[in-house]
């Protein structure tokens, strides 16, 4: 007798047995997905990578004690469970050091890291359509606890269930792809950083809590924080498309996109990399990188006539960089003067 008649004939003994199976897997598992996505913990805040942003809390996972668990949520564990078992698995991070040739590490780097932007921003998208779904005036006991969560990893301190869901769509949005391709080129030295191949992280973010990742060489005497370890590459890009949309240092980030959105325009690299004052001790001149990555691997079409240094667009003024002053010499006085270039 074959399988499938086999299964056939006991079909209810056999559904007994994947049931109690589920059932014993779910019991000693500890991870946890948001909506059918798979992604780091909702109430974890990713750093960014230099101390004027590195305000975020222990990444560590909130211990939580064994609850009575009704039929119906035990329906809908299994079923998730079930669900997330044909989830593909991600595609690991090639040996980008293996490419010698510059023009071809370049095209399987960013071709590797198009995937993982598309899929971040799709969970983004999916995140968005839950909120607009939502009534706040009839929440249904999912959406209330998905409210909450969201709320608590966004830092949407408000508690009206019409003010969270106006804030979390507001803070909640996709990122440019060219943004994602050049600054992961930047921070992870195109894939081949020790914190990329040893840590999957591609955007050198932080985290404060002893083993949570690894310890960068030349760290500060006293200093505590590591360049996080992310269990693959896909889960570095969600935490730091997760970063840009909920840490206070990216104010301006998300006030750039607002601006662009009420106007209708596109939502460009080039305008959003004015809010990463904060993501580099280097400020202006780390944007300054960013932005000339873009145009010169050509991430995405450079206008010209830039509208962010002309005082006609409303929304150049947030895009508008402050230089640092700069010391020169003064001949007569044989003293430093400070000078803006």
């Amino acid at each position: 007798m074959n399988t499938p008649t086999f299964l056939r004939q006991h079909a209810a003994l056999a559904g007994l047995i994947i049931l109690l199976i589920v059932a014993f897997l779910l019991k000693n598992t500890d991870t946890t997905t948001l909506m059918g996505l798979e992604s780091d913990p909702l109430h974890e805040l990713n750093t960014p990578t230099s101390p004027a942003g590195s305000t975020d809390q222990n990444n560590s996972r909130s211990n939580s004690k064994n609850r009575p668990v009704s039929s119906a949520n035990m329906a809908a564990s299994i079923s998730h469970a079930i669900e997330s078992s044909f989830r593909s698995k991600v595609e690991p991070m090639p040996d980008f050091s293996a490419f010698t040739e510059v023009k071809t590490k370049k095209l399987n780097f960013f071709n590797y890291l198009k995937k993982l932007s598309r899929t971040a921003n799709g969970k983004i998208v999916k995140i968005r359509s839950q909120l607009n779904q939502m009534n706040p005036q009839q929440l249904t006991q999912k959406q209330g606890q998905l409210l909450k969560r969201l709320s608590k990893s966004y830092k949407v301190q408000s508690i009206v269930p019409a003010e969270q869901i106006d804030l979390l769509l507001y803070k909640i949005g996709i990122i440019p792809r060219a943004l994602v391709l050049a600054q992961a080129a930047n921070e992870s030295a195109w894939g081949t950083s020790r914190f990329a191949t040893q840590g999957n992280n591609l955007f050198g973010q932080w985290c404060f809590s002893s083993g949570c990742g690894l310890v960068p060489n030349g760290r500060p005497d006293g200093a505590t924080y590591e360049v996080r370890k992310f269990k693959d590459p896909q889960a570095s890009v969600d935490a730091y498309m997760r970063n840009l949309n909920s840490h206070g240092s990216y104010k301006g980030l998300r006030r750039i996109r607002a601006c662009l959105k009420a106007e209708g325009e596109a939502v460009t690299a080039r305008a959003l990399s004015a809010g990463l004052i904060s993501y580099s001790s280097r400020g202006v001149d780390y944007i300054d990188d960013i932005r000339s990555m873009i145009r010169v691997n050509k991430l995405e079409p450079w206008q010209k006539s830039w509208w962010g240094n002309s005082d006609q667009h409303s929304c150049s003024k947030l895009v508008q960089l402050v230089r640092p002053k700069v010391a020169t010499e003064d001949p007569i006085h044989g003293i430093t003067d400070p000078e803006v270039q």
